[in-house]
This record gives C-alpha cells, sequence and structure tokens, in this order.
C-alpha cells in the first residue's frame, strides 16, 4: 500500500487525525493526549481512523506519504506563562520596545493607563553596544567586551532561551550573527532566536516580540518534540 495522507493535531485533551486513503476516502480517529510521549496518542488515533478503513494502524502508518502534524501545545504554554525564561538583547536605547510596543493604548487620550506588561520582563532586558543605519551600514562597530560581560551575566539569572533584535539587522545582519556566535560560545546549550532569521521585517516591536515568543518556546518545544 501506499499513498496515504495523515493529518494530526494534538490537544490539551485529544488528539484528532484524519487519514485519507489513496482513492480519497477519508477517516477521522480521536484518542486521549498522551504527554509522556506523544507518539502513544497519535499512533492511537491512527488505529482508530484505520478500523474504519478496515485497516490496521501500522500498515497506515508505513504506507504514508504524508504526514502533517500540528499542536496546540506552544499556544497554550503561551496562553498559561509556561514559557522558558527568556531574555532579549536589543541595541542600547531601545530596551523598552517590549513595554512601549508600538505607542498605542486602548484609549489614546488616557495617558495614567498604564501600558500592559511586556512579554519578556524589563529586567531580564539588555543593551548592546552597537548601532546599523536603515541603509545597513555600520554606524557604531558591536562592542564586542560589552556583549560578552552581558552574555556571561545571563548564566547567573536561570535563562533558559535568548532572543536577539538589534536594530536594522534586516538591512545588515552581521552583529545579529556574530552575538549569536559568542551566545554558542559562552552560553552552549542554550537555544536562541535571531530575529533577522525568524521575521525580517520592519517595525522593531513586531521583530521583537515574534522573536521573544520564538526563543520561549525552543525549551519547551525540543522536549515535546
Amino acid at each position: 500500500m501506499s499513498g496515504f495522507r495523515i493529518a494530526v493535531d494534538t490537544g490539551g485533551t485529544f488528539t484528532d487525525v484524519v487519514v485519507s486513503g489513496p482513492d480519497g476516502t477519508i477517516a477521522v480517529g480521536k484518542s486521549l493526549t498522551t504527554y509522556g510521549r506523544v507518539y502513544d496518542g497519535f499512533i492511537g488515533a491512527v488505529e482508530r481512523a484505520a478500523q474504519n478503513l478496515g485497516l490496521l494502524g501500522r500498515d497506515v502508518l508505513r504506507a504514508a506519504d504524508v504526514i502533517v502534524y500540528g499542536t496546540t501545545h506552544a499556544t497554550n504554554a503561551v496562553v498559561t506563562g509556561r514559557t522558558a525564561r527568556t531574555a532579549l538583547l536589543t541595541t542600547a536605547g531601545f530596551a523598552d520596545t517590549l513595554l512601549l510596543r508600538e505607542g498605542g493604548r486602548r484609549n489614546v487620550f488616557d495617558s495614567r493607563a498604564a501600558y500592559p506588561p511586556p512579554y519578556v520582563p524589563r529586567r531580564l532586558t539588555f543593551e548592546l553596544d552597537e548601532r546599523i543605519s536603515a541603509e545597513g551600514e555600520v554606524l557604531r562597530p558591536l562592542g564586542e567586551s560589552d556583549a560578552r560581560r552581558v552574555i556571561a551575566g545571563l548564566s547567573g539569572l536561570g535563562i533558559e532561551a535568548v532572543a536577539v533584535m538589534l536594530l536594522w539587522s534586516v538591512a545588515n545582519p552581521a552583529h545579529e550573527r556574530r552575538v549569536g556566535e559568542l551566545l554558542r560560545e559562552h552560553l552552549p546549550g542554550v537555544p536562541f532566536t535571531l530575529s533577522h532569521e525568524l521575521n525580517p521585517t520592519l517595525r522593531e516591536y513586531r521583530r521583537a516580540s515574534a522573536t521573544c515568543i520564538d526563543a520561549s518556546l525552543k525549551p519547551l518545544m525540543f522536549d515535546y518534540m
């Protein structure tokens, strides 16, 4: 057999599977999500779907050409605050990017309204001495001794992941790449995300928030997968 397609969605309670046969026949299966080993819930749902086709789950799995996997595990972690303890490294002068966002409040005329709390606490946001222009020109070289000092200090803060968002790295990523090399050197085993690789778009807040979310999920999702 061949030509089967399997789509699986692992939720907080149930794991749902849709199996499409080579002739276009569709079958669905459901089982309880197994947190200790995700595969157990997945194969359980596949077996139930296969039964509806008069087949064995292991045969359908062996004959699958495509398996598409989705999960709410990451979304649930963000919503419940169970993400990794993450640090943000950014250009000097832009440590409040996550706090101020894009300057908007629900009521723009209420100057007393507090901004929502940032995704990464301000106390875990650190500035690096560097600056690149919008044209990609190096206005101020990366201060490597300063960067090494900041990175070395992260180990004593229980940091589990690092997000790096430097100004205009989308025009010239040299400084972000170098910071990545320093992180590998001084914090081996700690996952990190570079903003120009993840979300190479304009607007510092959007790039910073995406980078922090991605970094904060890496330890969780590595263990999960």
